[in-house]
């Protein structure tokens, strides 16, 4: 006997509906095995160089969590790395962090390495309730806007600042000498301003005058005239804030001008921490030259960490060199995100958020970067957050400050020699 029709339909929706859910359940089941994490970089333009050091970390510390069983908490979800190319515009890394929410759908977003990229694409991660692991960029006002979804387990730009000037007063205490007046010299967008504003708020305090105070547009051809600036002012110590093929070319002309600064060239990272800078110059030309490091490079020799090791020759491996600040960092954030993910135990971005809010990581290789801990105060930054100061001696940066990092057969060069004379 035939079924009335509205019970064939019935029937007919039922099996329908049934299927629909074993389908679900098995994309669920599909998606589970995999965490989407987007990475958000500048793999192109002036600070490429950087951002594929950072990429490459990350993807060495992917491959190891996943050969060692993915995230546990997920049922050994693997780690999807999404990469996006930033070109360092911001318009390009805000655009490419809708694609990332959008249409990757990733759990969390890492990035973007510079300030001026940072601060935008935050803006609109925090809108679209996505969680942010700052990789790199250092402007102050990144976690000072009340976000809920920002996090930031590297230096703020205060920091950075900080740093300089306490390897400053330390050197000056341990010989008795040192410099009255500080010039700074940055290049124009919101991480050299944001370093240069926080310079002079302390120096106030230290007891140091501000001989210099110049700025100028990226990507220059020709640092002549602000050359011939630093030569009339004569600053005793020179705080330089550069990208990688500024810093370069910078620091080309400023050693065949053979200008004299006594207590010597400060830079904050960015491209003297990238070894591409090192390549592309004589070693006289980085002689004594002090940077505000984000990592310890010249103690990754005495490292007993099996993983850590591993990464380092993986990297070596892969770059010709060994891991170095964003590299390092590369390899932090996605320890970090594997430590999130396991006590989250969830790809839901509102777990996800809470557990980076309740972060306290005080050892394993999220910790390769050189910090003690990694916890978020109420505004997402670390606050245990911390760098060396390294000077270039004889080809090697060796770290000065602070002093209890400072290996036994380092000694710093203190004013420098006349290279005039």
């Amino acid at each position: 006997m035939n079924l009335p029709f509205s019970s064939r339909c019935w029937r007919a929706l039922a099996s329908i509906a049934a299927f629909a859910v074993a389908t679900q359940a098995g994309s669920a089941l599909a998606q589970a095995r995999e965490v989407p994490v987007g990475f958000l970089l500048p793999l192109s333009g002036g600070s490429a160089t950087i951002g594929n050091q950072t990429k490459a970390g990350a993807e060495i510390a992917a491959e190891q969590i996943n050969a060692s069983g993915g995230i546990k908490a997920l049922g050994g979800a693997k780690l999807k790395l999404i990469f996006a190319d930033t070109q360092s515009k911001p318009d390009v890394g805000v655009a490419e962090t809708e694609r990332l929410i959008q249409r990757e759908n990733v759990a969390v977003i890492v990035g973007a390495y510079n300030s001026a990229v940072t601060f935008p694409a935050t803006e609109l991660a925090e809108r679209y309730k996505t969680p942010w692991l700052v990789t790199g960029a250092v402007k102050d006002e990144i976690t000072e806007r009340g976000f809920k979804y920002v996090f930031r387990p590297n230096n703020k730009a205060i920091y950075d600042a900080r740093e300089q000037l306490d390897a400053i007063d330390l050197l000056k205490k341990e010989t008795g000498k040192g410099p009255k007046t500080i010039g700074l010299f940055y290049e124009g967008t919101d991480w050299g301003r944001s370093h240069a504003a926080n310079i002079k708020k302390l120096v106030k305090d230290r007891g140091y005058s501000v001989a210099l105070d110049e700025s100028y547009p990226p990507n220059q051809a020709d640092f002549s005239a602000q050359l011939l600036k630093i030569r009339a002012t004569k600053p005793d110590a020179l705080i330089v804030v550069a990208y990688t093929p500024d810093h370069i070319l910078f620091t080309r002309q400023f050693t065949e001008s053979r200008l004299h600064v006594p207590f010597g060239v400060h830079s904050v990272g960015g491209g003297s921490e990238d070894p591409s800078f090192y390549k592309a110059l004589p070693q006289q030309a980085v002689q004594y030259m002090f940077v505000q490091d984000d990592f310890q490079v010249d103690i990754m020799r005495a490292s007993k960490d099996p993983v850590l090791t591993a990464a380092d020759s993986k990297f070596k491996a892969t770059m010709g060199y060994g891991l170095n600040s964003y590299g390092a960092q590369g390899v932090s954030n996605v320890y970090i995100l594997k430590d999130v993910l396991e006590r989250a135990a969830s790809i839901d971005k509102e777990k996800l958020r809470d557990a980076l809010a309740a972060t306290d990581i005080s050892s394993g290789p999220a910790l390769v970067t050189g910090y003690q801990r990694i916890k978020f105060d109420n505004q997402g930054q670390n606050t245990f957050a911390h760098g060396v100061i390294s000077q270039n001696l004889g080809g090697e940066r060796r770290t000065v400050w602070p002093a209890e990092n400072r290996l036994a057969d380092v000694r710093p060069v203190w004013p420098l020699p006349n290279p005039s004379k």
